[in-house]
C-alpha cells in the first residue's frame, strides 16, 4: 500500500509538504499541491478515512510523560489535572489519549502495525534530538509542555511574573528584604528560568540580589540539613525556594531549629503542588497553571492537525501568587 512517505521520497520533498497538500492546506502552493496530487493518484495511494464518532473525527494523542529516579518528583502536580487540561482543549474533535514514559529508548512509533499517532504532548520534558528527527521526517505534529525549547512549539508557566509578585510580596512585608535563592542541583531548566526571573525581579524593585553569590544549591532533596539552614538564617531574611518540595523541607528544618517563620525567616516556595498542603505554616506560593498549560497546549496542537497552523514558538502562562502563612 503507497504510503505518504512513498509519494514524498518520489518527489523528493517531506513527508509533512505531502501531508499538507493531500489536505488541501493553503500553506502549499497549488502547483506544489497539483503535483503531489498527481504523484498520489499515480502511485495509488488511498487515503486514509478518520475514524469518527457523533460526526466528530478521533484523533490518537500521545502524552509522553517524564521518567524520574527521585520518586518526590511525583509530588509536582496531579495527573488527572494535565489530563483533564488536555481533553479540554481539543474542542474540534474527540481524542484517544495514550501515554508514554520518556527514556534513552524512547521511540514514537515503536510499532509498525501500532496505530497511526496523529499528535504528541512532551509534559515537562524536552524531546530528544533523535525524537524529534523522527517526528519531522514524519510530519506528526507535537508540542512541548512547561519547558522552554528554543525554536519548537512550547507552552510553559510564565515564572517571571510570579517571581515579580513573590518580591513585591516579600517588600510589603520587610523594607530590608535580603534574600537567598534556594536550588537543587538536578532542575537545570526550572532553575535557570526562575533563578533569571527573580533576579529580573530584584533589580526591578531594587532588591540587593546576586544570583551566583545569593544561590545555594543543594545536591538533592536529601541533602538539606539543619547545619546549613542555621548557616544560611544568619546572613538572610527570606528563603526563596524553586518549589514547593523545597519549600516545605526547608520550613520542617527551621521549626527543628526553632527558627520563627516568618517573624525571622520568610519562606515561599513555587508550584503550588500537592506537597503544599503539608507544609505547616502553609507556604506562600505561586501556583503552576496545568490545566490552563494543558488546555492551550492542546488547543495549539489540535491547529496543528486539522488546520496546519504553525504553532507558536513559546506560549508563556502566568500562574498566581498564593499566600500562605509563611511570609
Amino acid at each position: 500500500m503507497t504510503t505518504i512517505k512513498d509519494i514524498a521520497k518520489e518527489l523528493n520533498l517531506s513527508t509533512a509538504t505531502v501531508s499538507r497538500a493531500l489536505n488541501q492546506s493553503r500553506l502549499i502552493s497549488s502547483d506544489v499541491t497539483k503535483k503531489i496530487f498527481e504523484t498520489a493518484e499515480r502511485m495509488g495511494y488511498v487515503k486514509r478515512q478518520i475514524c469518527r464518532s457523533r460526526g466528530r473525527a478521533i484523533f490518537n494523542i500521545k502524552l509522553v510523560l517524564p521518567h524520574h529516579k527521585e520518586r518526590e518528583r511525583n509530588l509536582f502536580y496531579e495527573l488527572n489535572t494535565l489530563i483533564e487540561g488536555i481533553q479540554s482543549g481539543f474542542t474540534k474533535c474527540s481524542i484517544n489519549l495514550l501515554c508514554d514514559i520518556n527514556s534513552d529508548q524512547f521511540k514514537p512509533f515503536p510499532h509498525k502495525k501500532g496505530g497511526d499517532i496523529n499528535g504528541f504532548i512532551f509534559a515537562f520534558h524536552s524531546p530528544s534530538k533523535a525524537v524529534l528527527n523522527t517526528l519531522k521526517n514524519q510530519g506528526t505534529p507535537f508540542i512541548i509542555l512547561n519547558r522552554e525549547t528554543p525554536n519548537l512549539p512550547c507552552v510553559c508557566s510564565d515564572s517571571s511574573v510570579g517571581m515579580l509578585e513573590i518580591i513585591t510580596h516579600l517588600l510589603s512585608k520587610r523594607s530590608d528584604l535580603q534574600p537567598v535563592f534556594l536550588s537543587l542541583d538536578e532542575f537545570g531548566p526550572i532553575h535557570e528560568q526562575r533563578l533569571n526571573s527573580l533576579h529580573a525581579a530584584c533589580q526591578k524593585l531594587s532588591v540587593s540580589f546576586h544570583p551566583e553569590h545569593n544561590t545555594h544549591f543543594f545536591p538533592n532533596i536529601h541533602s538539606i540539613n539543619p547545619s546549613i539552614i542555621q548557616s544560611l538564617s544568619k546572613q538572610y531574611n527570606a528563603f526563596i525556594c524553586v518549589n514547593d518540595i523545597v519549600g516545605t523541607v526547608i520550613l520542617t528544618e527551621l521549626d527543628r531549629l526553632s527558627i520563627p517563620v516568618p517573624q525571622t525567616i520568610s519562606v515561599t516556595g513555587f508550584d503550588d503542588s500537592p506537597v503544599r498542603q503539608l507544609s505547616r505554616p502553609l507556604l506562600t506560593t505561586v501556583n503552576l497553571p496545568v490545566a490552563e498549560i494543558a488546555r492551550r497546549a492542546a488547543a495549539c496542537l489540535e491547529a496543528q492537525i486539522i488546520e496546519f497552523t504553525p504553532p507558536p514558538s513559546l506560549l508563556k502562562i502566568s500562574g498566581r501568587l498564593m499566600i500562605g502563612e509563611s511570609t
